[in-house]
């Protein structure tokens, strides 16, 4: 094995590790809001590592490519996608008005 193998290897796995201890750790959390939190670093952290294992292991090929274009089209859809869940249930799941809100009331949602 050679030393790119090797390091695709370790960040394949460090990427597989990083899911599966969020999925267990996520039975802890109570609070929805918190498992939100924690699923969408798990998946932003565990994808980037996990896609860059695959993109050493592919070389300089257009399946890096491909992969690379995943890799950038996940990193941006997941935080907005968390954010505007997380948002929906501060609003519908809480019990608070927008007017409640400090700042700038329905303005800052």
């Amino acid at each position: 094995m050679t030393v790119r193998v090797i390091l695709a290897l370790v960040l394949i796995f460090a990427g597989l590790a990083a899911v599966l201890l969020t999925a267990v750790g996520l039975y802890r959390f109570r609070d929805s809001l918190d498992m939100l939190q924690a699923g969408a670093l798990a998946d932003t952290m565990g994808v980037l590592l996990m896609l860059g294992g695959l993109m050493l292991l592919c070389g300089l090929t257009v399946h890096t490519a491909k992969l690379a274009l995943t890799l950038v089209i996940l990193w941006a859809t997941n935080p907005v996608s968390a954010h505007l869940i997380a948002r929906m249930e501060l609003i519908t799941g809480r019990g608070i008005e927008p007017q409640e809100l400090p700042g700038e009331g329905e303005r800052e949602l």
